[in-house]
């Protein structure tokens, strides 16, 4: 009777590598959706694999299996995480998966993971759209500072087309040469109110009589048509 002897031979661990088990190509975590990421080794018998989290300090083993489930709401900050394959003869570990979350939530959440092998992105156009929808409202002050800056600018809007409807009123129709004395006057009003309110100063420079006070000049024209002015 012959004997049969039966040697098994394991295989030592290959260094294991990581592969999203979905396409990364649209930049699904950008919107939030959840990535599976596995990890595999080429060669080696009754493999076994751990996954792990980087810290400063310790490393902290998180499960054992070969895949790891990124999502939001387990997701809070920056972090590396790694994987361990070993078998009873061999072990050796993957390279680093690294994850930037750029806002951590429950849903909707935006994060970039980045891996060897696998093509590098970012998240900026998803960033700059949040940004934009979540802006604050305007604070009480702010809006009732953009109100007043409107509303000067329109009474300047308005002033400014009353004046020259005043011109062109108060010119239309009129002889050249009481055009030239409505002129005339106009200017003699702007250099005594000047004037008047220089006199109403001290030596150092500061109102003793107030505006109000101050004589305002009135136009009327005579009977010949004749613009004056007087003052109150």
């Amino acid at each position: 009777m012959a004997s049969v002897n039966v040697v098994i031979t394991e295989v030592p661990v290959s260094k294991p590598k990581l592969r999203p088990l979905s396409s990364q190509v649209d930049r699904p975590t950008c919107w939030g959706q959840p990535v599976t990421v596995r990890c595999g080794c080429e060669q080696g018998t009754g493999v076994r694999y751990t996954w792990y989290k980087s810290t400063q300090l310790e490393d902290t083993l998180l499960h054992d299996s070969a895949d790891i489930h990124l999502q939001c709401g387990t997701l809070d900050k920056d972090s590396d995480y790694y994987c361990t394959a070993h078998n009873d003869i061999s072990s050796d570990r993957s390279d680093i998966l690294s994850v930037q979350v750029l806002m951590p939530a429950e849903s909707s959440c935006i994060y970039v993971i980045n891996m060897q092998g696998q093509p590098i992105y970012d998240c900026v156009d998803r960033m700059s759209t949040t940004l934009a929808s979540t802006s604050p409202p305007l604070t009480t002050w702010q809006a009732t500072l953009k109100i007043h800056s409107d509303t000067i600018n329109q009474s300047s809007r308005i002033n400014q087309t009353d004046q020259h409807l005043f011109l062109s009123r108060s010119w239309t129709g009129l002889p050249l040469w009481q055009q030239s004395t409505l002129i005339l006057h106009l200017w003699l009003d702007i250099s005594l109110t000047s004037l008047l309110r220089l006199a109403g100063r001290n030596h150092h420079g500061c109102n003793f009589l107030p505006s109000s006070e101050l004589p305002r000049p009135h136009h009327y024209y005579s009977s010949v048509g004749v613009l004056s002015t007087t003052f109150n």
